[in-house]
């Protein structure tokens, strides 16, 4: 048998890069590279915050770029992925209209696929991780905004126009979902409910350790959680859907009331049947199917 194929994975987020090395088989070599995205600053400080971070990678992996069979990018949308341009992306406001691919092209000489962040977690869940062998995978990410991908039969569906999953401006109750179903969602709902301001991980510490205020947030975030779920669950009818995302960390603590209230929202034939699963990658997830990009470009094209 011969070598496996090797391909740049890059997860870019609101908050941070995730970048790695992987095989054909779904294999991180050497180890995955995690920076901030700088997301404050000025384009040039994230386009070199994104570049250090390929470059570290391939260190790390001994590889050199000219192995590579190319780098596949998950990035926040909107975007144009025929062009592999950003377009004007909320979370990332310093990078709207930025030349990804091209940017890419100059520097490592080698293939770029670019796609949604949210399609890229649910295809590398669906390939390699918590949704492995389902039929329909609802991917959506709890981090610095909400994100959904939907992959079919191992493929990507993007729509029409590649704005499958752009739900930033889709209302979940009287916010939008970037709004009530994010890291940001929850530290204001804590801040609205305890009147005191903490981060998604001190939130989650203390609702581990039993505090009544922290536990009564998530009790509150997991049914805005069910709603907002329940609306793409009954459009999509997924097999499983998957979470990821920082605050998808914190499953334990609003999985098990999600799980009961999203039948409020769905078929109850459905609800039966449906798995909702934080993921197995993380923080790898849409990195790793980013790189899948590159191997099997046709998984994109549904």
């Amino acid at each position: 048998m011969g070598a496996k194929k090797l391909a740049v994975g890059v997860d870019l987020g609101g908050t941070k890069i995730a970048v790695g090395v992987f095989d054909s088989s779904g294999r991180l070599r050497g180890e995955l590279v995690v920076r901030p995205s700088l997301a404050a600053g000025p384009a040039e400080g994230t386009s070199e915050a994104l570049l250090g971070s390929i470059d570290q990678a391939l260190a790390g992996a001994s590889v050199r770029a000219e192995e590579l069979e190319g780098i596949g990018v998950g990035a926040p949308g909107p975007l144009d992925p025929a062009a592999g341009n950003l377009l004007e992306v909320p979370t990332l406001p310093q990078l709207h209209y930025f030349p990804l691919r091209g940017t890419l092209l100059q520097r490592y000489e080698v293939r770029v696929e670019v796609n949604n962040d949210g399609n890229c977690f649910a295809l590398g869940e669906g390939l390699f991780g918590a949704a492995r062998g389902a039929g329909i995978v609802l991917g959506v990410t709890l981090g610095t905004g909400c994100g959904v991908g939907v992959v079919v039969d191992g493929r990507i569906h993007a729509g029409a126009t590649c704005n499958a999953g752009e739900v930033y401006r889709a209302l979940c109750g009287e916010k939008t979902f970037d709004e009530t179903l994010s890291g940001p969602g929850l530290e204001r709902l804590y801040l609205e409910r305890c009147e005191a301001e903490k981060t998604g991980l001190e939130i989650t510490a203390l609702a581990r350790a039993g505090d009544a205020g922290a536990r009564d947030v998530f009790d509150f975030f997991a049914g805005e959680l069910a709603r907002g779920l329940g609306l793409l669950a009954a459009v999509v009818d997924p097999h499983i859907i998957v979470l990821g995302g920082s605050v998808a960390t914190a499953f334990d603590c609003f999985g098990a009331l999600l799980v009961e209230r999203i039948g409020e929202y769905i078929a109850p034939s459905a609800a039966e049947q449906l798995k909702i699963v934080p993921s197995a990658e993380a923080p790898a997830s849409a990195a790793l199917g980013a790189a899948a990009l590159v191997f099997s470009p046709g998984m994109a094209e549904l």
